[in-house]
């Protein structure tokens, strides 16, 4: 066996070159190649997919409330007079529910701030959505609240002047 950085001649059992002292161990023992690492970005983009795809979903019981008091006054000869604009009241009030979701989605997938606050404060009323709400919630609190999930979310947050703003003087 030979020294791996002087080339000199060695015995199997020595650790150290007598000639220039390097460990002959590190030689033998090779660090892993593959190191395994979450990607993080994806994380955020498949959230960011969740809360589009989960504003979807919500948007359904909004739709029907537009629909049912034209149903509703169709079908009876004197409807309350009140039903209509109380539904669409109502039919407004879910429907804002779902665009905060798409923008939220939107904004994760620009790694904004703003999207990320959001993204956990709606995660927490997802939360009480079982099974699948829950299920949302938690992946987002993980993704979202872990050291290693909110350093890989600022990293990918574009910079000033990535986003076409102008920096102030003395930003770097």
């Amino acid at each position: 066996m030979n020294c791996w950085k002087c080339q000199n001649a060695m015995n199997p059992q020595e650790r150290f070159c007598s000639k220039c002292g390097t460990d002959s161990f590190v030689e033998r023992v090779q660090p892993s190649v593959h190191v395994r690492t979450r990607d993080w970005d994806t994380h955020v983009k498949i959230i960011g997919s969740l809360f589009i795809i989960s504003a979807l979903f919500l948007a359904i019981p909004a739709f029907g409330l537009l629909l049912f008091p034209g149903m509703m006054i169709g079908m009876a000869h004197r409807p309350f007079p009140f039903a209509g604009p109380f539904f669409i009241a109502i039919a407004f009030a879910f429907i804002s529910i779902p665009v905060v979701n798409v923008i939220t989605g939107i904004g994760l997938f620009q790694h904004r701030e703003w999207a990320r606050v959001l993204a956990l404060v709606l995660a927490s009323f997802m939360l009480i959505a079982f099974p699948f709400g829950t299920a949302i919630g938690i992946y987002t609190f993980w993704v979202l609240l872990s050291n290693d999930g909110i350093t890989s979310y600022r990293r990918g947050n574009p910079s000033p002047e990535r986003r076409g703003w102008r920096a102030a003087p003395g930003e770097g």
